[in-house]
């Protein structure tokens, strides 16, 4: 291991005295304030008791020399906070409600008196954190149960929350997509109870990795911008689910939510055709319990759901391509089974163990027909049957003044994908495989511009497994010139692949440049390239991960709280060595009042690679036992010329292209090349100095409180990311006299044989990637953030958020998930990319209402504007031979039939994403009524309307000039929807 990470190893060993720690304390929360005398003298040595209402569980520090008292490691909850010191009178707070996350300050004044006479008074919670640097918000559990959520999608009301943007793609039903910091998706960092809940493949692309339902939830923070040290490997949004427990009385409910078609208004394209929904909608139903073991001592709780979801699609294709492809509605179906249990041991005052289970099976039939757009043949199905996180925690108790928590996590996934051919034919949707099945006989898929039909070729399998162990350790110190509180940590993870199975278009793909099916008679029906995958399919990928941090937050005498902290992050799949990340954040009541706080921070955060990039470099490698054949783009159907290549010369069967026999035994030919030794892949990917990027993150605002119960924030948030990594093609020469790139060859990108062995330096490769983390790759992040947050109070409550940003970038291609797997439009420059990112929004505007005028009546509502992401325009032609296909118009050469829509830069080319993308303008409400009943039993009836207005929301239009539906909307969100529900709490 490397000197610096080891000896940054011991320093945080020797700082927790042999304790092994910590990635995050995230899930508990901090008490902070001061004692006082009638006479605002301060009172040292006072008890400050705080005990968890409903656990009875307590923790119990003395005021120090300056009458400030700390309370750290809480877990979230309500408390009874009770204040002594003999010759005063004890004082009592009840009900302050603590959230997670939550930094607050609460002062304390004694009266002179007998220590048996109590002063009791209601707590509540301030509205400013006056103490707190890091921008970030609190979904409560009564936001959980009042607002509208549809789907009961347990991250919705992350869309209140300034500076995220979900994804805005129609038909993403189970998204949860959000670009926070003008990052991509998979920057976030998704937890649970502060344990790791991310996808290794995906990172926070796709929310948790174990899904948390709402039932399950007791509320969530939302971290868009922090500077604590203590929080890592990401560049993204932290998101903290806490879950729900037991306490001393046993409570539960059953509940039961229903969407159907009946409900609903006709979707979009079906209401245009004069045609209903198919028969669709959702039904969950489910139930959960708790209490005590042993009371004060020993807690359960558990919580079974079931989601049966008939999701609607509705496809509509361009005239041409009929009869392959035609007009048609069907739903994609899911059924969810979600379990959680959960159990915490106060084993004495000063041990705490906690121990869950988290287990969701989601299979899922017709995936993706409206994103991939497939005809009714190119069904694909998901068995997602084993996402699962287990997990303890040990919480342990020194004295007054230090705590330490050690976590140690298994999150684990089983994934299949594939197409229909994949699974049983039964009703049933087992997966079978190839079944000694050649995949030569499966029938290939046919890739359209507007659509796609046959046999899909996705085939994919994730077996991926994650241990985690971390730990941290909290000491706080009075008298310093100011009172510290603080925190040292170690964390380790394994993270793995075993196997990842790769087995995408082992069938084959062709791919046309028209949208008229495949007639052997007519040479301008022809495909343009074919691809189709060769030998081994599956690989053991292995990644592991440590860091450490340490931190002090420093609280002065007058008002003012510093936050130093510097943070080490290693990752063994990287060449990264040195990845020191200080933090620094300040926060300063200016009245001392604690109604106003001005903040700011600043702070450097790498982010860790996925998996994917080993399973991508174990795929693609030199000398290969995995070959993905591909002809590359051949543009003569466009000129009525059949192509020459052997495997673009199909049979028809139906409309769709079959792989000839020709073109077979030339494959199988090649495939037992590939199984043999020594085959050279003419695509390799190799690795370069790939290290771990990483983004500045700075912000300065203030918070105060407007009046009683009411806050306003104002933030300025810029992000600059830095030494990004992408994929070059090294072999990419400058354009010859023929319009078309040169290849350097192995001697010129490698003249020191590091990437090419002896055996393949004579290979004329078509191309070589390499993943290179450079200077120039870099983008950059700037944002006005505005939240007004009304807590409860006279029978309602409200949020506003706006956000207006700017975000850009460098990399033509590139999901919203992915980090380092961007091309370029020109390997030599790919700083020429630099431009308006995926990513950037630049208006977002949410609010939320809950009002109970009435008794047991109740009203939510939910609006979100968005002015959405941008729209690329694009060619759809290998114009240069350099094997991609995203190369821009240029005027004078592209835009003598069709103008060109997006700016063009000097060269006369179209800028990057230069087409602004569909706006979404949603409107959610929601109505209940709570029947109270004997012994703290009520029954709820609810009414949720979605995208009330019943407005056209679509999704961007292909961006793709060749396509006959360029710019032209071929999908929509839902429109208006309705759910009915019922719960019953005892």
């Amino acid at each position: 291991m490397h000197k610096i990470f080891v000896a940054w190893t011991l320093v945080g060993g020797l700082l927790v005295i042999g304790i092994p720690s910590v990635s995050a304390q995230a899930g508990r929360a901090e008490v902070t304030g001061t004692v006082f005398d009638q006479d605002k003298a301060v009172v040292p040595g006072a008890t400050v008791t705080a005990v968890n209402m409903a656990t009875g569980v307590g923790r119990t520090v003395t005021s120090g020399e300056e009458g400030r008292y700390i309370l750290t490691t809480l877990t979230p909850g309500s408390y009874r906070i009770v204040v002594e010191l003999a010759g005063f009178q004890t004082q009592t707070m009840e009900n302050v409600a603590v959230s997670v996350g939550q930094e607050m300050h609460l002062d304390f004044t004694l009266r002179l008196g007998s220590l048996r006479e109590d002063v009791t008074v209601t707590g509540e919670a301030p509205v400013v954190e006056v103490t707190s640097s890091r921008i970030g918000t609190n979904i409560s559990s009564g936001d959980i149960d009042t607002l509208p959520t549809q789907g009961r999608n347990q991250l919705a009301l992350m869309q209140l929350v300034p500076g995220l943007t979900p994804s805005l793609e129609p038909g993403s039903f189970d998204g949860a997509q959000f670009n926070a910091n003008g990052r991509e998706a998979g920057s976030n960092l998704f937890l649970i109870d502060g344990i790791y809940n991310n996808d290794d493949r995906l990172g926070g692309g796709w929310g948790y990795q174990a899904r948390v339902t709402l039932d399950t939830v007791a509320e969530y923070q939302v971290l868009a911008h922090q500077y604590a040290a203590e929080y890592g490997g990401a560049g993204g949004v932290v998101v903290n689910a806490i879950s729900r427990s037991g306490s001393n009385q046993h409570a539960g409910r059953a509940f039961y939510y229903l969407q159907d078609d009946k409900l609903n208004a006709t979707k979009y394209f079906l209401r245009e055709q004069g045609e209903k929904n198919p028969d669709s909608g959702n039904k969950i139903y489910g139930f959960n319990a708790g209490g005590p073991i042993v009371r004060n001592k020993l807690f359960w709780f558990f919580n079974l759901e079931r989601d049966a979801v008939d999701y609607a699609v509705s496809l509509v294709f361009p005239a041409e391509a009929a009869p392959l492809a035609t007009n048609f509605s069907d739903v994609t179906t899911q059924r969810v089974i979600n379990t959680f249990l959960k159990t915490d041991y106060q084993m004495s005052n000063s041990q705490n163990l906690s121990f869950k289970w988290l287990r969701e099976a989601v299979p899922t039939i017709n995936e993706d027909w409206e994103e991939l757009r497939f005809t009714r043949d190119g069904t694909q199905h998901e068995r997602d049957m084993d996402d699962q996180v287990i997990a303890g925690t040990w919480t342990s108790i020194f004295g007054s003044r230090a705590t330490n928590e050690l976590k140690a996590a298994h999150v684990r996934e089983d994934l299949i994908n594939g197409g229909d051919m994949y699974f049983s034919q039964d009703g049933k949707h087992e997966y079978i495989g190839l079944n000694g099945r050649d995949p030569f006989d499966l029938g290939a898929d046919n890739r359209h511009p507007d659509y796609a039909s046959g046999p899909r070729s996705a085939h994919d399998r994730n077996k991926i497994k994650t241990y985690t162990v971390d730990d941290i350790f909290t000491l706080t110190k009075m008298g310093w010139g100011g009172d510290h509180t603080f925190k040292t940590g170690l964390g380790y993870s394994h993270n793995g692949a075993y196997p990842r199975m790769q087995g995408a278009m082992e069938n084959g793909r062709f791919t046309f440049l028209d949208n008229e099916p495949f007639d052997p008679a007519n040479p301008f029906t022809y495909p343009s390239r074919f691809q189709l995958l060769l030998g081994e399919t599956e690989y053991i990928s292995r990644d592991w991960r440590m860091n450490s941090f340490v931190q002090d937050k420093w609280q002065l005498p007058n008002d003012l709280t510093l936050n130093f902290g510097l943070r080490y992050d290693y990752q063994n799949i990287t060449k990264t060595k040195t990845a020191f990340a200080p933090r620094f954040g300040i926060a300063w009541d200016p009245t001392g009042t604690g109604r106003t706080a001005i903040r700011a921070g600043a702070g450097k955060f790498f982010e860790y690679q996925l998996t994917s990039v080993v399973d991508t470099l174990l795929a693609a490698q030199v000398i290969t036992k995995t070959y993905l054949f591909d002809t590359g783009q051949d543009t003569s159907p466009t000129r009525g010329v059949i192509p020459s290549a052997v495997c673009l010369q199909p049979t028809g069967n139906k409309g769709l292209a079959v792989i000839g026999p020709a073109c077979r035994a030339y494959l199988e030919n090649l495939r037992n090349q590939v199984a043999g030794s020594g085959f050279v892949n003419l695509e390799p990917t190799v690795d370069g100095d790939r290290r771990l990027g990483y983004v500045w993150q700075l912000s300065g605002g203030v918070e105060h409180e407007l009046m009683k119960n009411l806050g306003v924030t104002v933030d300025y948030v810029g992000v600059r990311g830095r030494q990004q990594t992408g994929l070059i093609d090294i072999n990419e020469g400058p354009v010859g006299a023929n319009g078309r790139v040169t290849r350097l060859g192995a001697a010129v990108f490698d003249p020191t044989s590091v990437l090419i062995p002896a055996e393949a330096r004579n290979t004329n490769f078509l191309r070589v990637l390499q993943f290179q983390t450079r200077d120039d790759l870099t983008n950059d992040y700037d944002s006005l953030e505005f939240s007004a947050n009304k807590r409860y109070s006279n029978r309602w409550s409200g949020r506003v958020a706006y956000t207006l940003a700017r975000s850009r970038n460098v990399g033509t291609t590139g999901g919203r998930t992915t980090l380092v797997t961007k091309r370029f439009l020109d390997d030599l420059n790919p700083r020429g990319d630099y431009g308006i990112a995926n990513e950037n929004n630049t208006h977002a505007l949410s609010f939320s209402l809950n009002a109970s005028p009435w008794r047991g009546l109740g009203a939510g509502a939910m609006f979100r504007y968005y002015s959405g992401y941008p729209i690329n325009e694009t060619t759809g032609i290998d114009s240069n031979g350099d094997r991609d296909n995203f190369e821009r118009p240029i005027r004078g050469r592209d835009d003598a039939t069709r103008p060109i829509l997006s700016p063009v830069d000097a060269n006369g080319q179209a800028i990057r994403n230069g087409i602004p993308g569909e706006s979404q303008t949603l409107l959610d409400l929601r109505f209940q009524y709570i029947f109270n009943m004997q012994r703290r039993q009520t029954l709820g009836l609810f009414w949720e309307i979605y995208n009330a207005l019943d407005k056209v929301n679509f999704g961007n239009p292909i961006g793709v000039r060749r396509n006959t539906y360029f710019m032209v909307p071929t999908n929509t969100g839902d429109m208006r929807t309705m759910q009915l529900g019922i719960r019953y709490t005892f």
